[in-house]
């Protein structure tokens, strides 16, 4: 591994456990064992090292979820639905990753808002685009009975986001939780 590949990984950590604000440089260089002014041999400065840990976070949150659509291309909508939820819980529940993600979104820095919204909002754009078509395709199919599609996408969203959420508990029992709400969502929408 290169110095400039352990320099992101610590970051990742760092920005994981302290976020943004509360990452010194002197201490990132400590983790990798180089002096700080090493650090700018590889970095431009920590809202680039930033910047590219968000970028790295958004291309891994995209290959997540584009492996489980591609995974599940012959399945039928609503199996590409539970494949995604799936690839999801497991990508999210990655502690470093939650925990990154947790801070990104609940208390992103203010200077870098934008720069998050966007960076992981085109990820989620194509995702939701998908995860549509695959409702309204089921619809189609008569798997689920025709009604409104924002209402079954915004019910759904209101599940993944809780199930995903819940990863950011103490609970023990994450998985039964969330297997409980998607087996009340699925009920609902009159998902058999």
């Amino acid at each position: 591994m290169t110095t400039k590949q352990r320099i992101e990984q610590a970051a990742r950590r760092r920005f994981a456990l302290e976020g943004y604000e509360g990452l010194s440089l002197a201490a990132l260089a400590e983790d990798v064992g180089i002096k700080k002014a090493s650090l700018y041999a590889h970095i431009d400065g920590k809202e680039q090292l930033f910047k590219q840990v968000v970028e790295q976070m958004a291309e891994r949150y995209q290959g997540a979820w584009s492996q489980a659509r591609d995974a599940s291309n012959d399945a039928a909508p609503l199996e590409r639905i539970e494949a995604i939820v799936e690839a999801l819980i497991h990508f999210f529940e990655e502690e470093e990753t939650w925990m990154l993600t947790k801070r990104m979104l609940l208390v992103p820095p203010p200077e870098l808002r934008v720069f998050i919204e966007t960076t992981i909002g085109s990820v989620e754009t194509e995702l939701q685009a998908f995860e549509k078509e695959q409702f309204r395709l089921a619809m189609e199919r008569g798997d689920l009975p025709e009604q409104s599609l924002d209402d079954v996408y915004d019910a759904y969203y209101c599940f993944l986001d809780g199930a995903l959420l819940s990863l950011f508990s103490f609970a023990t029992n994450r998985a039964q939780r969330q297997h409980a709400a998607f087996k009340i969502f699925k009920r609902g929408v009159g998902w058999t």
